[in-house]
C-alpha cells in the first residue's frame, strides 16, 4: 500500500491559464473592498499596460498570498515597477483616501508596502507613504478592468466566495455528480495522497541542508505557527536549533527544562519578560527564566513582527512557544517519532490503526503546563484553563508535519514498509472542524450533497489542494480549468465500463 502519484504526475503545482484581456472602463454602482481584493487575486485586469499614478509601468509576477490577519491585504506579493524587481505588501482600498483615514501612515505593520491599489483615486488625495515617511507606489487598478465592475459583483462578489473568483455550481460540480458519490472517495484518496506527496518532495530538499532532527524541529514549530506566524517560527527554530536548545537545557540543570526551553525561545523570538509586580504567578515564571543561563543571544523579531489584531488569543506566539519547550524539554523528536510508528503493525485493523493514531495526538493534546495553560501572552491570563495544543491542531500537525516528514525520510530510504503505516494512519485521523476554504469547496463544489461530505483527512487535504491549485489560483468563470477536463476523462473512462 503506497500514496498514489497519480494526482501530481498529472497536474504538479501548477495553477490555471489567465484569460485573454479586455479593457472596461470602470462602471458607475456599488462595489466593496472585498470585490476588488477578488480582481487583483485573480488578475481580472489587461496586465500589459499598467502603470502608477506617477506613469510609471507595472508588471505583477505574483499577487501575493491573501492575508486575513492585521496588515496589508497581500504578502510578499512579486512585482517589477520601471523595471526593478520588488518583493513587497499590497494594500487595497475602493478609494485612494482610505488609506490615511484608516490611518495605515501610522502603522509599522504598513512599513513593507510596495503598492497601494484601488479604483477610484478622487480629487486632491495625496500620495500614500508608510510610518518612517517612504512614498509607496500606487495603482489606479479601475482603469484596466477586463470586465464591467457590475458584471465581477454580480458574478463574484454576491455569492460570498473567500476570494476565489468562483460563482456556485461551477462545472466541477456537476461533473463530480456524474460520476457518483460511490467513485468520488477514489478521487479524493487520490488526490489526497498527491497532497502528501507535494509537501513530502518539500521535505526532502531541506533533507539535503540539514540533519532529520532539525528539520523536523523547524517543521513543527512552522506548524504551530500556522499561517499567521510559520514564517516567524521558522527563523526562530533555524536561530535557535534544537541540538543548541537541548545544551542550554542541559546547562541548567536547577532550571525545570521546558523553562530554559521558553526563555531562550522568548530571547530569539523578541518577547520581552515584562509583568506587573501584582501579578506573583508571572513575576515568579519571569524570575525563574531570568535565572536560566543563556549564551548571547539577539533578538531575531521585535514586538510589530508579532501582530496580534484577527488572531484568536489561544494561537497567540507565547503559547505556542511554551507548547514547542515543552516538546522539546520532552526529548520528543525525529527519532521518537519514527520508533513510535515502526511500532505499528503493518497488519493492524481499522480499530488499531485508530488507537494508534489516538495516540501520537495525544502527544500534543497532553502538553500541560500549570502557567501557560492559564495565560494568553505573559501577561495576560484567561479565564479558563486552555490547552496549548488543541486536538483540530493535533490532526494539522499530523497531517502537515508528521506525514510529509516520514514520508519524506520512508521516501528517501525506500522504507515501502514506513510508507504503508503512514497511508493507514493517514486514513485513521479523526476529522477535524472545517475551516472557510472547505466550507466553500463542500457548498460549491460539492453541490451541498451529504453524500459527497469528505469522510477523512485525506479527503479534506484533497479539497485544499483543487483549492489551491485550480480555484484559488483561476480567472473568474472557471475557463478552461484543467481540472473540469480531468473529471471529465474520469466520467468518459467510466461511462466505458
Amino acid at each position: 500500500m503506497r500514496f498514489s502519484r497519480e494526482y501530481i504526475e498529472r497536474f504538479g503545482h501548477d495553477g490555471m491559464v489567465a484569460e485573454s484581456p479586455a479593457a472596461y472602463a470602470i462602471a458607475q454602482g456599488k462595489f466593496t473592498e472585498n470585490l476588488i481584493q477578488l480582481i487583483w487575486r485573480n488578475s481580472l485586469y489587461d496586465g500589459s499596460a499598467l502603470k502608477t499614478v506617477a506613469g510609471l509601468p507595472v508588471t505583477v509576477h505574483a499577487a501575493g498570498r491573501f492575508n486575513k490577519g492585521a496588515g496589508p491585504d497581500f504578502k510578499n506579493a512579486d512585482i517589477t515597477i520601471n523595471g526593478q524587481r520588488i518583493h513587497g505588501d499590497v494594500e487595497i482600498h475602493k478609494h485612494a483616501r482610505e488609506w490615511f483615514e484608516h490611518k495605515h501612515h501610522l502603522s509599522p505593520l504598513y512599513n513593507h508596502t510596495a503598492l497601494h491599489v484601488f479604483v477610484e483615486r478622487g480629487v486632491a488625495t495625496p500620495a500614500a507613504a508608510t510610518r518612517r515617511g517612504r512614498t509607496i507606489h500606487e495603482l489606479e487598478i479601475g482603469l484596466h478592468l477586463r470586465h464591467p465592475l457590475e458584471d465581477l459583483h454580480r458574478e463574484l462578489e454576491v455569492v460570498q466566495a473567500p476570494l476565489t473568483g468562483r460563482p456556485f455550481n461551477p462545472p466541477c460540480a456537476g461533473h463530480l455528480l456524474k460520476l457518483g458519490p460511490r467513485a468520488a472517495p477514489g478521487l479524493f484518496n487520490i488526490i489526497g495522497d498527491g497532497r502528501a506527496l507535494i509537501k513530502s518532495n518539500r521535505v526532502i530538499a531541506r533533507l539535503a541542508r540539514a540533519e532529520p532532527e532539525q528539520i523536523f524541529y523547524e517543521l513543527l514549530f512552522e506548524t504551530l505557527g500556522y499561517s499567521a506566524f510559520n514564517r516567524q517560527f521558522g527563523a526562530v527554530a533555524r536561530a535557535m536549533p534544537r541540538a543548541r536548545l537541548r545544551d542550554i537545557i542541559a546547562d541548567n540543570p536547577a532550571i525545570p527544562p521546558a523553562a530554559s526551553a521558553r526563555a531562550a525561545l522568548c530571547r530569539v523570538a523578541g518577547f520581552p519578560l515584562l509583568h506587573d509586580g501584582a501579578d506573583t504567578e508571572a513575576a515568579a515564571q519571569a524570575t525563574l527564566m531570568m535565572a536560566t543561563a543563556l549564551p548571547p543571544i539577539t533578538p531575531i523579531f521585535g514586538p510589530d513582527d508579532w501582530p496580534l489584531a484577527r488572531c484568536r488569543p489561544a494561537n497567540f506566539p507565547q503559547r505556542r512557544i511554551a507548547a514547542m519547550a515543552a516538546l522539546v524539554a520532552s526529548d520528543f523528536g525525529a527519532d521518537a517519532l519514527q520508533r513510535r510508528f515502526a511500532a505499528l503493525p503493518l497488519d493492524a485493523t481499522a480499530a488499531q490503526t485508530r488507537k494508534f493514531a489516538r495516540g501520537v495526538l495525544e502527544i500534543f493534546t497532553n502538553i500541560t503546563d500549570p502557567f501557560w495553560d492559564c495565560r494568553y501572552t505573559f501577561t495576560k491570563p484567561t479565564k479558563n484553563p486552555k490547552k496549548l495544543i488543541g486536538a483540530d491542531k493535533a490532526v494539522s500537525i499530523a497531517a502537515d508535519c508528521i506525514i510529509p516528514f516520514l514520508l519524506a525520510v520512508s521516501r528517501a530510504g525506500n522504507d515501502l514498509d514506513m510508507e504503508q503505516r503512514l497511508v493507514l494512519f493517514y486514513h485513521a485521523l479523526p476529522i477535524p472542524s472545517s475551516s472557510a476554504v472547505l466550507d466553500f469547496m463542500r457548498k460549491t463544489v460539492l453541490g451541498r450533497d451529504a453524500a459527497f461530505a469528505p469522510r477523512s483527512v485525506c479527503h479534506q487535504q484533497a479539497l485544499l489542494q483543487v483549492y489551491k491549485d485550480f480555484c484559488h489560483a483561476a480567472p473568474a468563470a472557471c475557463s478552461g480549468c484543467p481540472f473540469v477536463e480531468y473529471l471529465k476523462t474520469l466520467g468518459a473512462a467510466q461511462a466505458s465500463l
